[in-house]
């Protein structure tokens, strides 16, 4: 048989219920991935008894899977993915009598109970990952490319004997979108102060690329309760991943040519600032285009590093993301450090 190219791989990932109890994939669940790494770690129990100076045995331990699930950024698609993290979604309001439909999700204290099943069709067999959890996400956009989220996730087990997802069944698999990808130049990103005015047309900036990152800090823990049996081959898992301290949030921007002295200010002052990006693709429907947008109420810059170099000196930025004692003006609700607001075509909540 011939070997796999990484063009044949197709992906799933469909909401699951029960941590450990792999759900099957099907229609509306494909989604196009950038490739991905998942590394299953499994220690070695080896025979050291006293008496035998090379070990004639070893038990398999407990396994850990970790992994970066990359992707573009597309309207739609990776609806599920982004609400999981988040944790607070909501049916989408539909916009008139259209097909476009806006959305909101939130960051919640605790996204207990939010995860899936992603199953990967790898040509002769589907790895399985019956439970994996998505802990963070990072989004990063560069002058004239797509942008790129890619999920951090924690995952149960990682598997190619699954009875569930199978190559057969894998048949039913289907792609909502295969096209739609955000661009850099679809974006329009506004800054100013947080006790200032209401964003606006006179406060958009120029950053050549952007990275924000979004990390919740989830432990899972081998409890005992849940395991992987083969044959005579018995295996810990992890329990569900819960909160193990505070997520961190962070936003970079980059700016090609440092030209003046005013975010230097902005650091000197401990200015505080607000910010939203706000990409807008193709029509849906009349009145109604794809739109993905980042709000921020509560920005603090704490590192402006225009640093000397032959060529143009760069501006990079580095920000921490809070929450709002207030909501400021102009974005009225936001207390939480972000929102991840749009329109697409999903009508329905991705967290049931």
């Amino acid at each position: 048989m011939s070997g796999l190219s990484g063009a044949e791989i197709k992906a799933a990932l469909k909401k699951a219920a029960t941590w450990g109890t792999a759900v099957a994939a099907g229609a509306g669940d494909g989604i196009l991935i950038l490739p991905s790494s998942f590394k299953k770690d499994v220690g070695a129990e080896v025979d050291d008894s006293m008496g035998t100076y090379f070990a004639k045995d070893g038990l398999l331990g407990a396994i850990k899977v970790e992994g970066d699930l990359p992707a573009y950024l597309r309207y739609d698609s990776l609806d599920v993915l982004i609400a999981q993290v988040m944790g607070t979604a909501g049916a989408p309001t539909q916009q008139g009598s259209t097909t476009a439909y806006a959305y909101t999700y939130k960051p919640a204290t605790n996204v207990d109970g939010k995860f899936s099943t992603f199953a990967k069709h790898m040509k002769a067999y589907i790895e399985e990952h019956s439970s994996l959890k998505v802990i963070g996400f990072t989004i990063k956009g560069e002058v004239g490319k797509a942008l790129q989220i890619t999920f951090k996730t924690i995952s149960i087990n990682k598997v190619v004997d699954s009875t569930t997802n199978t190559t057969t069944t894998f048949n039913n698999v289907t792609f909502t979108e295969v096209a739609n990808r955000v661009m850099y130049s679809h974006g329009v990103i506004r800054m100013n102060a947080a006790s200032g005015a209401a964003l606006a047309a006179g406060d958009k900036i120029y950053p050549s690329s952007f990275e924000f990152s979004f990390q919740r800090k989830l432990k899972g823990e081998h409890t005992g309760q849940y395991r992987y049996t083969s044959g005579s081959n018995s295996q810990d898992l992890i329990d569900e991943p819960c909160n193990d301290g505070a997520p961190e949030i962070t936003l970079k921007l980059e700016f090609a040519r440092h030209t003046s002295t005013t975010y230097l200010a902005v650091l000197g002052g401990d200015t505080r600032q607000k910010l939203d990006m706000t990409f807008t693709g193709a029509t849906i429907s009349g009145a109604y285009a794809r739109q993905f947008m980042l709000q921020f109420p509560h920005l603090q810059l704490i590192n402006d590093d225009p640093a000397d170099a032959e060529g143009n000196i760069k501006e990079p930025l580095e920000f921490r993301v809070y929450g709002a004692a207030t909501a400021p003006t102009g974005m009225t609700g936001i207390t939480d450090p972000f929102w991840v607001t749009g329109i697409n075509q999903r009508s329905t909540d991705p967290l049931t």
